[in-house]
């Protein structure tokens, strides 16, 4: 059950602590008042969508916790299936939300939204009026028949959805043998053509990539060896750096013979540095000669590896990107070359599995059928009776079942919920003949004849007073009142009828201050929901007769809670 709901910087609402009971926990106040706010609270920290307009003006996040308590040991157990550690019997979940943020906590810990779904899906269940409009669907009636046919029926389904998957897994396979015998050996013929030039070309993992560096290594090599080869040529041809010093000093010796000596310090001076030159080019030269006969070019090796980058870049263009690509599409080649060694005796046996596969669904989709018209000949006329009892006094509802013809993993049927409102009238869908109003009511009837049946703690209604008054709402009170002996229930209400049923009755209220509007949130006493109860029946102000009729209908509404649940 929910026992504590905390709100804060939400909407309206500063700061809200609510502590809910069992039973019947009834929310009223003024049109306005921030009722809606609190089951859209509850909505979000359940997973909903959460909207940041309404975090509250001024703060910089609004935070929503609830408090569940729990012995279910199915529930306990997605605990354990999500890795969130136990705190006994409780469950808290945390939703904060900020202007670029949202984050999600249960029992502490961090959870994805689908988790914290999976998770309050089986704690809780809030019927608004979009949750009314459900029920227009003919699509979601066959879960609410398929929860009411309880675990032999569940099983049954459980079964053919297992059965399906294995079908539809037969067929996807079944649709790899669809060739005649000319077009599978064609196709064989292209996978052995494959298979052998990618066998014939032997790549290695990473050849490609080892095979590249040293292809740019080489390249850069062979035109380093062209420049040194040109620099030796520089050096040593007859009209080399070599050369032209080696004559620049015999010229310039000879001028020195024709120079008086007490003149020549300058031509000494430079044929001194002339021989140093002369005698730096043969050192340069020799280094240089040395260093290129011992890193010589090898072209050799150079075309061997040009030639197997372009075979394995044209097996690149065929097969894949890389060297390990064109290998797996190798293996795929020989794997399914192998799977063509039996096709035919292969595709015969697989033929006879899905023969067999399809007559185990066509058996369990017929069983399962046959399990929903067992629980709709129960179902139908247990909601027909909650109807009567909240006051549609002629009416008739029917469950009409249809074979559409075609196996899904849910059976063939079609599962359509029809009413008839009067006498002699013809069972219709719901779409067309209920309202608004009478929407919250029928969804009311059908969970109330699946009380037991859904495994739902917790169920919060909103506008379930929609459209009705006077007797009628009395009737929908006792509905509430029976309904929340199995369920913890929540609901917002206008009618005092209903607001009398309470168990446990909250007021919500606003008020005006210095910090702005506020909604404020009180559980009341015997006195105060007396007066609550006053206050809807005398609209404008509350008066003495007000007062009485207040007292009258808690006292009738107690006297019929204790006819069911003993003194209270």
């Amino acid at each position: 059950m929910l026992k504590n709901v905390h709100i804060k910087n939400l909407a309206l609402i500063r700061e809200a602590e609510i502590d809910l009971e069992d039973g019947l926990n009834i929310m009223t106040g003024e049109t306005g008042a921030g009722k809606s706010i609190i089951i859209n609270s509850i909505s979000m920290a359940l997973g909903d969508k959460a909207n940041r307009s309404f975090i509250r003006a001024g703060a910089d996040h609004s935070l929503v916790e609830l408090l569940f308590v729990t012995t279910d040991e199915e529930i306990l157990s997605i605990l354990d299936e999500l890795g969130i550690s136990r705190d006994g019997s409780n469950i808290s979940v945390m939703r904060r939300i900020s202007p670029d943020s949202s984050l999600a906590r249960v029992n502490g810990e961090n959870v994805t939204l689908a988790s914290l779904k999976r998770l309050t899906g089986r704690l809780v269940d809030i019927y608004g009026q979009h949750d009314h409009q459900s029920l227009l669907d003919p699509s979601a009636h066959i879960d609410i028949l398929d929860m009411f046919g309880g675990k032999s029926l569940a099983n049954v389904r459980a079964e053919l959805k297992k059965e399906y998957d294995e079908y539809s897994r037969l067929r996807r396979e079944a649709s790899g043998f669809t060739m005649d015998r000319e077009e599978l050996e064609r196709r064989k013929s292209l996978l052995e053509f494959q298979k052998n030039e990618i066998e014939k070309a032997a790549v290695t993992g990473g050849e490609d990539t080892r095979l590249e560096a040293e292809y740019r290594r080489l390249a850069s090599y062979e035109k380093a060896a062209d420049s040194l080869s040109k620099a030796l040529s520089s050096l040593e041809s007859g009209a080399g750096a070599k050369a032209y010093i080696s004559n620049a000093l015999n010229e310039v010796s000879y001028a020195r013979t024709l120079i008086a000596d007490d003149d020549s310090s300058n031509i000494d001076a430079i044929i001194n540095t002339l021989k140093d030159l002369e005698s730096i080019s043969q050192d340069v030269f020799r280094d240089l000669e040395k260093y290129t006969s011992s890193h010589s070019f090898d072209r050799e090796r150079f075309e061997t590896v040009r030639a197997r980058l372009e075979l394995i870049n044209r097996l690149k263009d065929k097969y894949g990107k890389t060297a390990d690509d064109i290998n797996a599409y190798g293996d795929k080649c020989a794997e399914e070359l192998k799977s063509f060694e039996n096709y035919e005796q292969n595709k015969k046996i697989l033929s006879e599995k899905m023969a067999a596969s399809k007559m185990r669904l066509n058996t369990l989709a017929a069983q399962l059928s046959a399990e929903r018209h067992r629980a709709a000949d129960v179902l139908a006329p247990c909601i027909s009776d909650n109807l009567r009892e909240l006051n549609f006094l002629n009416s008739e509802f029917v469950i009409n079942l249809e074979n559409t013809g075609r196996i899904s993993s849910n059976g063939f049927d079609r599962a359509e919920f029809l009413i008839s409102a009067n006498p002699g009238e013809k069972p219709a869908p719901l779409a067309r003949t209920a309202s608004g109003g009478e929407l919250s009511r029928i969804m009311l009837a059908i969970k109330s004849a699946m009380a037991g049946k859904d495994n739902m703690p917790t169920l919060i209604f909103d506008e379930i007073d929609t459209g009705i008054s006077g007797f009628t709402a009395q009737k929908v009170a006792r509905k509430l009142a029976l309904l929340s002996n199995d369920h913890q229930l929540m609901c917002i209400t206008h009618l005092p009828q209903i607001a009398a049923m309470a168990d446990t009755h909250f007021a919500i209220h606003k008020e005006t201050g210095e910090e702005g509007t506020i909604t404020g949130t009180e559980k009341l006493d015997d006195r105060g929901q007396i007066l609550e109860i006053a206050r809807l029946i005398s609209a404008d102000s509350v008066t003495q007769t007000g007062l009485k009729n207040a007292a009258e209908l808690k006292e009738n509404a107690d006297a019929f809670k204790s006819s069911f649940r003993g003194t209270l």
